[in-house]
C-alpha cells in the first residue's frame, strides 16, 4: 500500500463566523479585564497591594 498522500496545493476552508457573537465575547472579556484593573488600582491606592517591593 502506498501511504504517500499528496496535499492539494490550493486548499480553502469556509468558516461561518457570527461576528456579533465574537464582538459580544470580546466586550465581555474587556469588561472583566477592566474590573481587575480597577480592583488592583483601588487596592494599590489603599496600600493593600499584593506586589512585594
Amino acid at each position: 500500500m502506498n501511504n504517500n498522500h499528496k496535499r492539494p496545493e490550493n486548499t480553502s476552508v469556509l468558516v461561518n463566523i457570527d461576528f456579533n457573537k465574537v464582538k459580544h465575547r470580546i466586550d465581555r472579556v474587556t469588561r472583566k479585564i477592566e474590573l481587575v484593573i480597577k480592583k488592583y488600582e483601588f487596592r494599590s491606592e489603599n496600600g493593600d497591594s499584593d506586589i512585594k517591593k
